[in-house]
Formats: C-alpha cells, sequence, structure tokens
C-alpha cells in the first residue's frame, strides 16, 4: 500500500501542483484584485513548481522547488507587484478644491452665504464665524456648490 501510495505521488504530484495552481489563479480572477494578485502570483509558482519537475517525478523536488518560488515572490517580488497595482488616488473635480485659499468679496455672516474668488472662481461659501470683504479663506469642503470655508488665522 505505501509503495503504491509513493509511486502515484511520484508520478502525479506534479500535476497536483499545476491543478492548484490553475485554481488559484481562476480564484484570482474571479475576486479582481482585491487580493493584490497574489494568488494569480502564487498560483502560478504552484504550476511553475509542477511543471519544472514533472520529469523527475520526485514529489520531493516539486514541494522544494515550488516552496523556493513562493517565497522568493513573497519576499522579493511581492513589494513590487503591490506597487505596481496600487491604484493612486487624486483629487479631482470639486475634491481639488478642498484646502486652497482665497478672498472674500462679500461679506459672510455666522451660518450665512457670502462670495469669494478662490482661484480663478468666484464661489458661495459659507463659514461657522463672521468674515469681512478682503479676508483670506481656506477651503475646508464642499456642501452642494457652496464651499464649506474658515478664516485664514493671522488674517485680518
Amino acid at each position: 500500500m505505501a509503495e503504491s501510495t509513493a509511486l502515484f505521488l511520484n508520478t502525479w504530484f506534479w500535476l497536483i501542483f499545476v491543478g492548484v495552481g490553475l485554481l488559484l489563479v481562476m480564484l484570482e480572477l474571479l475576486l479582481g484584485l482585491d487580493t493584490g494578485l497574489d494568488l494569480a502570483f502564487i498560483g502560478s509558482t504552484f504550476v511553475l513548481g509542477g511543471l519544472v519537475t514533472w520529469p523527475f517525478h520526485i514529489w520531493g523536488i516539486t514541494v522544494i522547488v515550488t516552496s523556493v518560488i513562493c517565497v522568493a515572490y513573497v519576499v522579493i517580488g511581492r513589494r513590487y507587484v503591490h506597487k505596481w497595482t496600487l491604484v493612486k488616488t487624486e483629487k479631482t473635480n470639486i475634491d481639488a478644491i478642498i484646502g486652497k485659499t482665497g478672498l472674500v468679496t462679500q461679506r459672510v455672516a455666522r451660518n450665512r452665504d457670502g462670495r469669494a474668488r478662490v482661484g480663478n472662481e468666484r464661489w458661495k461659501i459659507r463659514a461657522e464665524e463672521e468674515i469681512e470683504v478682503g479676508d483670506e479663506i481656506v477651503v475646508t469642503g464642499v456642501k452642494g456648490i457652496t464651499l464649506l470655508v474658515n478664516k485664514v488665522k493671522g488674517g485680518k
């Protein structure tokens, strides 16, 4: 019995590794980039380990080669793959105005709208404090088409 098990492992173990590797790659495709391509690369190490050791028919070599490739990926390659697949977030559209400064062109009473020039555009603004014409403001948020602002500290 033990001899037939050893014969089976020596003959077909590489194919089991290839199959497990293909399953991991397919699972990555189903999950998308949520796993950071880790399943695809680890699955590829199983496929590569199985295919490289196929001619030798020694299951121990399959395990060792696959382990070495997998550890090399985790230690060395994973860092570069995650940098490559990182989605960079950039402020766009209205979010790009948050943090910018401008000048008040119409007085702002507490919780009443006023107007300001931020960059080359005129905006309706609202603040929780009174701000006079000519004071410098900083945009802290956006609510609808109104900028939420604070008076720049050290201003008038």
